[in-house]
């Protein structure tokens, strides 16, 4: 029994050992309030996050490594920061991120005093991160993230999926050993998923020779963003206005020049059993964008049997079929 009891209290004291391991540090209290926490995984990754208040100005400069992809995302009060052998500098607002490589220059940021700033960053080294790029994208995909990640900074908006992954990443005390290691390494990946296709997205629309600002282009991202989180719940066109705040002209109009899509019909796409609020139109008008963008139809082609009701009052438009 003694002997059992060793050998179980060994291995619960082994599985933590090997489990990843965070490494905070407040902030004394005679400059402010607030904590710092890392947390490294495997293939050399840090995971960090940023809580502070400062009671005074704080100025803070050092050099960045050349070894890193850094992703920073902000997620209180903005803040720049400023790199000082190419002056120039950086700034991240509220919902924000950004991601670049590291230069290996000095940069110097100045934490306002009485700020909330709350921050997550990743450092990735970027030996892995080209290893990842080469193992899930073919050579004209690698090429296009290569330009467009590591020649220059990159700032993509906080959406609420990378909220919600990033909050994820502190689950991982859930798991023992190599258990807890495989689920960052999941998080990690389903968040650059998301992050890498938001940043090509971007760089595409913004590309786009359409006459629309900036801010106007990232509202109507925003826009199907909520529409594509909220499926069958997806709000009206007025209420996605006031969302994003963007007139509603602006907004439908804007979203068929980027889409190739009337919104409310991009909408009932999201969930094909849903009327279009707009024209009060059913299924069966709605039925050919059910492709959600994929330029062919499908038609007649359904996963659960519609109603005897509802085949009926389509006029022989509809009827059960469940090939594909």
């Amino acid at each position: 029994m003694t002997h059992g009891n060793h050998y179980l209290g060994k291995l619960y004291n082994d599985l933590i050992a090997n489990s990843p391991q965070t490494i905070s540090m407040d902030i004394p209290s005679d400059m402010g309030q607030g904590r710092i926490a890392q947390t490294k995984i495997k293939h050399g990754v840090i995971l960090s996050d940023w809580q502070m208040c400062y009671q005074a100005d704080m100025n803070v400069q050092g050099t960045v490594s050349k070894e890193y992809m850094q992703i920073i995302f902000c997620l209180n009060d903005g803040i720049s920061w400023g790199i000082m052998d190419e002056r120039r500098s950086v700034t991240i607002q509220k919902n924000e991120s950004c991601i670049y490589a590291g230069h290996g220059g000095t940069e110097y940021i100045c934490y306002k005093k009485d700020s909330n700033f709350s921050f997550k960053s990743i450092k990735i080294p970027i030996s892995y991160f080209s290893q990842l790029l080469s193992d899930y994208f073919d050579g004209q995909e690698v090429a296009a993230y290569e330009k467009k990640l590591l020649n220059g900074i990159s700032k993509v908006p906080v959406t609420p999926i990378m909220d919600q992954i990033l909050a994820e990443t502190s689950r991982f005390t859930q798991y023992r050993g190599g258990l807890g290691y495989l689920y960052l390494d999941g998080k990690l990946l389903e968040l650059l998923s998301i992050y890498l296709g938001e940043v090509l997205e971007l760089d595409i629309l913004m590309g786009k020779s359409i006459s629309m600002s900036r801010t106007e282009r990232t509202a109507i991202m925003e826009a199907k963003r909520i529409i594509d989180s909220q499926l069958a719940f997806a709000p009206s066109c007025e209420e996605l206005s006031r969302m994003v705040h963007l007139s509603l002209t602006k907004l439908t109009r804007g979203f068929s020049s980027f889409y190739v899509q009337n919104i409310a019909d991009y909408k009932s796409a999201t969930f094909w059993g849903s009327e279009n609020e707009e024209t009060g139109s059913n299924v069966v008008d709605n039925l050919p964008y059910i492709s959600a963008g994929l330029n062919t139809p499908i038609i007649n082609r359904h996963v659960f049997p519609i109603g005897a009701t509802t085949i009926s009052d389509s006029n022989g438009t509809l009827q059960n079929s469940y090939g594909f």
